[in-house]
């Protein structure tokens, strides 16, 4: 009698499982057809930068090759025998987080002024031998706007929260 219990519940649960088989198998084998659509473009905006040393003194400009605006800031790496003295021009500011920042958004084609770069001015350890190098890199975050076309500034530096870009 207690076998003929289990042979029906196992039957049942067979038959409920064979059933069950064909519409799982609808729901995740569904396809469709359509006709149409458009490009998606997801393009970035990509910073090159450009670097002038004259007399110790590194002037940076960035332009923008991507295609869409951006906020750039740059870093200076340098060895431990090296100083670096940033030279405030107008639309660059020190971070305080070893980022030099350029306050206004950069348009695809366009570039920080020539006239005021990122200028740094190098100087070494009296006592210091051999080569070195300052390298300079770039970030680049792209410009987010709000419904009216105005710079978003919280959109903008929720990744850069202990640096105030002012006009938040």
């Amino acid at each position: 009698m207690k076998n003929k219990r289990i042979i029906l519940v196992a039957a049942i649960a067979l038959m409920i499982c064979t059933v069950a088989v064909k519409p799982a198998m609808a729901y995740f084998t569904a396809t469709t057809d359509v006709e149409g659509g458009f490009i998606v473009s997801i393009g970035d905006g990509i910073p090159e930068i450009e670097e002038k040393v004259k007399d110790m003194t590194k002037k940076i400009t960035i332009k923008n090759v991507g295609d869409y605006s951006i906020f750039v800031r740059a870093k200076a790496i340098y060895p431990d025998d090296v100083n670096i003295i940033f030279e405030a021009t107008d639309g660059w500011s020190d971070g305080g987080d070893g980022y030099y920042y350029y306050r206004d958004p950069i348009a695809p084609g366009e570039s920080t002024p020539e006239e005021t770069p990122l200028t740094l001015k190098i100087t070494r350890e009296e006592d210091a031998t051999g080569n070195f190098n300052v390298i300079i890199v770039q970030e680049a975050v792209k410009v987010m706007y709000d419904k009216d076309g105005n710079v978003d500034w919280k959109g903008a530096v929720s990744s850069q929260n202990v640096y105030d870009l002012g006009n938040q």
